[in-house]
Order: C-alpha cells, then structure tokens, then sequence
C-alpha cells in the first residue's frame, strides 16, 4: 500500500531530519521503493540522503505550490514517499498536510517545545478541513532523558493534546553522530544499539508494521 509520510514541526531542533532520514532508509531496506523530499530549505536531509547507501529517489522541493502539483505525480512512481518539512508554519508545512497520509510532530523535552508543536496540531486540524480523506497525526517525543523531571512534565501535558503518542527517543550521542558518518544508527555497531533498539521500535509504529 503506498502511503506518504510527511515529518514537520513550527520549531526547529526537535529531531525531525533524524526521524525523516532513518523512516526512509528503514523502508527502503525492506524492498519499498522510496522517494524523499526534502522540503527544509537548510536541505541537511538531502545531504545525508546522498551518502546513504541503497536506492532512494531523492527530490528537493521547498514550495508550497510544488509540493501539492508533484507529490501526487511522484506518488505514481513509489510504494512510499517520506517529506521532510520546513520548520515553522508556512505555506509548505500546511502542503505537506493536504498530502500527507500520515503527519508527525517531532517534539523535543520543554515546555516551549510542546507549545511550538500545538501550534502545528492546530494547523493539521485546519487541513484536516479542507482534505477528502482523513489526516493520521502523530506526536513523537524526542531528545528525552528518563530521569529529567521536565521529559515526564512534557510527556503528561503531552497526554492533554488529543492526539496519538510514539514510542519516544531518548538523547543519544548516535542520532546526533548519525549525520557526520553517513549512516543510520542500526549501521553503527556496538556503541549505538540502545539507539538501535529504539528507532527501530518507532519505525515499527510509524510504518504499522
């Protein structure tokens, strides 16, 4: 079943590239075709997207107008699409949610970060209203630490969002070494398997496997 898969957030830092570069290399892994599109003007994702290995069709799109018109042409070409939004709330973010089948909000461990993704909840509901067919949206807490009182703070407020919660990431050196090697953390042995473990059970929930 082709399904697009569209990561955004209104605030910048909170994991999403992480997130949308390692959905991406899972699925490919698994045989799906994938197309990336990098729709973050920074294009870091596009970077790290090149020096993977494997076969992913890549596609750096930064305007609303282009997101809505190809999307669905790409559509036709791969069993899933993966969008790594822009930060903030502009007319991209709002087209990646016409689109999207699924929408995640990566949402770091502060109270201004569960603030910054209300505001992107409230967008997506917003869409929700001008779409045919349901938007699935998610929230993924990221940058956790088990034992910060803020992280439980953040993950109790989060429960009042009316709105599905991910298995979240904790802060780990491997996602934030991931870039600099080129790879995704199940390809950096020994020293990132507790990292492996979790973004391996989160794919598993993002893509319903």
């Amino acid at each position: 079943m082709e399904m697009i898969y569209g990561i955004t957030n209104s605030k910048g830092g909170v994991g999403k590239t992480t997130i949308a570069v390692h959905l991406a290399a899972y699925l490919a892994e698994k045989g799906r075709r994938v197309v990336f599109v990098d729709a973050d003007p920074q294009q870091s994702a596009a970077a790290w997207i090149k020096e993977l290995p494997g076969k992913m069709q890549l596609k750096e799109i930064e305007s609303d107008r282009e997101l809505i018109e190809k999307i669905p042409f790409l559509a036709r070409q791969a069993d899933d699409i993966v969008i790594d939004g822009p930060a903030g709330l502009s007319t991209a973010t709002r087209a990646i949610m016409l689109r999207a089948d699924r929408v995640f909000f990566p949402c770091g461990p502060s109270i201004l970060d569960l603030r910054a993704v209300s505001k992107a909840i409230l967008l997506s509901r917003q869409a929700q209203k001008s779409r045919s067919s349901a938007l699935q949206a998610f929230l993924i807490p990221n940058k956790l630490q088990k034992r910060a009182r803020l992280s439980r703070e953040v993950l109790r407020a989060a429960e009042k969002l009316d709105l599905s919660i991910l298995p979240g990431l904790s802060l780990r050196a491997a996602f934030a070494d991931a870039p600099s090697q080129s790879a995704v953390v199940w390809k950096m042995g020994k020293g990132a398997i507790a990292a492996r473990y979790e973004i391996e059970d989160l794919m598993k929930e993002m893509t319903n496997d």
